[in-house]
């Protein structure tokens, strides 16, 4: 993974604050997508490219994107939303994707969503994880979110409620987490 020059001073300044306040590099929550030429075509399979967009995060912005998700953005997102604009044959949109990353039990959860152009969700899956329950990567449990976007961000549960665990919270805080923020700073 090559490392731009904006991320590597946001993540110097996150792994060092002050002289006496220290964040491991397990504490930075970044999430890069990992094969996307491979992978865009299991959430669109008529995505042919895609293009990249960076976002910058104001501090109002963070603040409704915490507001509206109902849960704090992890250090490493706090200052820029980067997602993925999918394009067809024709360069046209057909929807976008987003790699997440949220804090589970035993580390980071990376998934990727899938949202179409009305930014409902088209399809989730787990790029990364080290949780040891594995409710969190059924396909029924994935599958269960298709179609929630961005107006359905306050009724998102986890469907296994007292029953669930850190990995199936961790999914449902970072998805409403990421359409909260495509709510704030991309469909305007």
């Amino acid at each position: 993974m090559r490392i731009t020059a904006p991320l590597c001073s946001c993540i110097a300044s996150l792994l060092f604050l002050g002289n006496t306040s220290f964040l491991s590099a397990q504490e930075v929550y970044v999430c890069v997508w990992r094969n996307p030429e491979r992978t865009m075509t299991r959430l669109f399979p008529a995505a042919r490219d895609y293009r990249t967009v960076s976002l910058p995060i104001t501090s109002a912005q963070l603040a409704a994107i915490e507001s509206a998700s109902g849960t704090t953005v992890l250090p490493g997102q706090r200052t820029q939303f980067q997602y993925f604009v999918m394009l067809d044959s024709a360069g046209a949109t057909i929807g976008y994707t987003a790699a997440v990353t949220q804090k589970g039990e035993y580390g980071a959860i990376e998934f990727i969503i899938g949202l179409d152009r009305g930014f409902s969700v088209t399809g989730m899956y787990i790029q990364r994880a080290r949780e040891r329950h594995n409710q969190f990567r059924e396909e029924a449990f994935l599958r269960g979110f298709a179609g929630k976007s961005i107006r359905d961000i306050a009724s998102i549960s986890d469907p296994y409620g007292a029953g669930g665990n850190h990995g199936t919270r961790a999914i449902v805080q970072g998805l409403r987490k990421e359409l909260a923020t495509f709510a704030v700073l991309v469909a305007r």
